[in-house]
């Protein structure tokens, strides 16, 4: 799901990006809605979504460790580096750190195969409610590495 800037008119673009890993799993949804911090609030509560692609702004609304799953595995050293301290923190029961969000700036080739480009980063988390959370760190792990 999306809550950003990006035009809604683009969810075919989106999943055309992701083509490979909707044959993984058939029953992959794009949604896109417009920034909207009420309709991010909306879609936390009735729990949808298995990856929330935001704008950068409703990361204040949205970030909240306890309630993210973490993507440290999903990362290779060259995404581990780009990950501000921001979306990093110290998970209370094990005492280690872990990456919560992972930003998409104009340089990533998701952004670029899309053809958008936009004021503010687009940042990924995947809330701790998602149904299929290994698929969902599968299909960002690979839009990661593929676009």
């Amino acid at each position: 799901m999306f809550i950003s800037s990006i035009p809604h008119t683009l969810a075919e673009e989106v999943e055309d990006v992701v083509s490979s890993a909707v044959q993984m799993h058939e029953d992959l949804r794009v949604q896109m809605h417009p920034m909207s911090y009420e309709r991010l609030m909306v879609e936390i509560a009735v729990h949808n979504g298995e990856i929330l692609f935001l704008d950068e702004q409703l990361m204040s609304a949205a970030y909240d460790p306890t309630g993210l799953v973490p993507l440290d595995e999903i990362l290779n050293d060259e995404w581990e580096s780009l990950i501000p301290d921001d979306y990093r923190a110290v998970d209370e029961k094990t005492g280690q750190t872990h990456v919560y969000a992972i930003p998409f700036n104009n340089d990533s080739s998701f952004l670029e195969n899309l053809g958008v480009e936009l004021e503010n980063p687009l940042v990924a988390i995947v809330p701790i409610y998602a149904e299929n959370k290994a698929f969902s760190m599968e299909l960002l792990q690979y839009i990661m590495e593929t676009n």
